[in-house]
C-alpha cells in the first residue's frame, strides 16, 4: 500500500510523544508498505534528522514553516472554529503539497497525525481514505491542566479545551476512521464505530532489560521537562512527596530526566536530592540506573511512555491513577499506583525496601510490554484500521497480513 503520511512536527529526533509515535509508526510500516512522508522542516541538525528518517520513505517532502505567519493565523482564532493548535501548526501550505503528492505518488491511503494537521484533508480528493491519528483526547488534556493551572492561563486552556472538544468530534464525520492511544480517551470523545485505540508501544531493541545493580534508593522521573503535565507532576513530587520520602529513607535521590526543562523546573535542582538533568544522549540510561520510576502525573492524556519504557528496561514503577489511566496494567502485578502525596510517598518507600517486590513487578511489567506494548503489536491493529478506512471508499484490499484490535 502507497501511505501518504502527514506529521505535525518532523518525527526525528523523537523527543516529544506524538514524534516517538510518528517515528515508530513510520519504521514499522515501511516493512510492508511505500511511505511518502510530509512535515516541517526538521528544528534540529537537519541532515541527521533526515538521514534517521529516509530508510522508511520512498520520499520526504519538507513544509518550511514561519512563527511569525502562525502568530498572524493565531490572530485570526476569535473569527475562526479551529482550536489554537490548530491554528499554530496547519499551514495552507501544507494542504498544497498533500494534494500534489497524492497525485504524484498515487497514494492509497492518507494518514494525518493529530487535529494540528485535520484540514490538510480538504484538500485531497474526496475518494481517498482517510485517517487521522488523534494520539489522545486534547480536550480532556486541556481540561485537566485548566484545573491544575491559575489565571489567565488556567481561563485560556478551558476556553480551548471547548474548542478542540467540538472540533474532535466534527472530525469523526470527516475521516473514514480515527484512532487514538487509550480507551479512556476513547470515551471522552464518544463511542464512535469508527474511532479505535491503538496504543502507545515500546521498542524493545531500544529500551531492553537491564538486570545490573541499581542506584540504592534511586527514583527516576522521565519526559519533556516543558510539557505542562510533567512540569506540574515534576514540582509535586519534589514539594510534596519526595520529603516524605526522605524522611523513611534520607538517601533517596530523585533524577528528573527530560529535554528542554523550564525554569520552574530547573529549580527544582536545589532541593537536596534532586537533580535535573536536561537533555540527555540516551533517557534509557538514566531509567536503567534507578531503583524505581515515577510517574505521578496529575494531569495529560493517553498512554504515558514513561511507564511502559520503564517496564520495558525492568525498572519497577510507582503512578498515579492518572497516569495509569488506559494502561492494561494490573496494580500490585505489574506495577503500584499511590493516590495524594501521603498514598504515592508510601509506595515509593515501600518499592524501594522490598528487592523481592521490585523484581516481581519488573518481571510481570516486562510480559505486559512483550504481549501488548510492542510497536509491531501496536502497528499490526493500525493497518487493520487502514482497512476499514479503504473499505469504507470500496478501495481494493491490501493483501498483508492484518488484524483489529479488540479494544477497538
Amino acid at each position: 500500500m502507497k501511505l501518504l503520511f502527514v506529521a505535525s512536527r518532523f518525527p526525528y529526533p523523537p523527543f516529544n510523544g506524538d514524534q516517538v509515535r510518528a517515528y515508530h509508526h513510520l519504521r514499522v510500516l515501511s516493512r510492508r508498505h511505500e511511505i511518502v512522508l510530509l512535515a516541517p522542516e526538521p528544528t534540529e541538525d537537519p541532515r541527521a534528522s533526515l538521514e534517521a528518517i529516509a530508510p522508511f520513505c520512498a520520499h520526504v517532502e519538507l513544509v518550511r514553516t514561519s512563527r511569525m505567519t502562525a502568530i498572524g493565523r493565531l490572530a485570526r482564532a476569535p473569527f475562526q472554529r479551529l482550536p489554537l493548535q490548530t491554528l499554530v501548526f496547519y499551514d495552507p501550505e501544507i494542504g498544497r503539497r498533500a494534494s500534489e503528492l497524492a497525485r504524484w505518488w498515487n497514494v492509497d491511503l492518507v494518514h494525518v497525525q493529530m487535529i494540528r494537521m485535520a484540514p490538510v484533508i480538504q484538500s485531497l480528493d474526496e475518494k481517498l481514505p482517510r485517517v487521522v491519528d488523534l494520539i489522545d483526547s486534547m480536550a480532556v488534556n486541556l481540561s485537566r491542566q485548566a484545573k491544575r493551572s491559575r489565571p489567565p492561563k488556567s481561563w485560556l486552556a478551558a476556553w480551548e479545551a471547548g474548542r478542540v472538544e467540538r472540533y474532535e468530534r466534527r472530525l469523526l464525520e470527516q475521516f473514514d476512521q480515527l484512532v487514538i492511544s487509550s480507551p479512556i480517551d476513547r470515551s471522552a470523545i464518544g463511542e464512535h464505530e469508527n474511532l479505535h485505540v491503538v496504543a502507545n508501544g515500546v521498542d524493545l531493541a531500544a529500551h531492553p532489560l537491564v538486570t545490573t545493580e541499581r542506584e540504592p534508593n534511586g527514583i527516576v522521573f522521565s519526559g519533556t521537562m516543558w510539557y505542562f503535565p510533567n512540569v506540574d507532576a515534576a514540582q509535586w513530587f519534589v514539594s510534596d512527596v519526595l520529603p516524605l520520602v526522605r524522611r523513611e529513607l534520607p538517601d533517596a535521590t530523585l533524577t528528573i530526566v527530560g529535554a528542554r526543562p523550564v525554569p520552574a523546573v530547573m529549580r527544582l535542582a536545589d532541593v537536596p536530592g534532586v537533580r535535573v538533568t536536561g537533555r540527555v544522549p540516551s533517557v534509557h540510561e538514566y531509567v536503567a540506573r534507578a531503583a524505581v520510576a515515577v510517574a505521578p502525573m496529575r494531569s495529560g492524556s493517553g498512554i504515558q511512555f514513561k511507564i511502559i519504557e520503564a517496564m520495558a528496561t525492568g525498572t519497577p514503577v510507582v503512578a498515579t491513577p492518572t497516569a495509569t489511566v488506559g494502561l492494561r496494567a494490573v496494580t500490585e502485578r505489574d506495577l503500584l499506583v499511590g493516590e495524594g502525596a501521603q498514598g504515592f510517598a508510601a509506595q515509593v518507600v515501600r518499592l524501594l525496601r522490598d528487592a523481592a517486590l521490585r523484581r516481581r513487578l519488573a518481571s510481570n511489567a516486562l510480559e505486559l510490554v512483550r504481549d501488548v506494548y510492542t510497536w509491531e503489536r501496536t502497528v499490526d491493529v493500525l493497518e487493520g484500521v487502514y482497512e476499514r478506512a479503504r473499505e469504507r471508499r470500496n478501495a481494493p484490499a491490501f493483501t498483508g497480513v492484518v488484524q483489529v484490535g479488540t479494544e477497538s
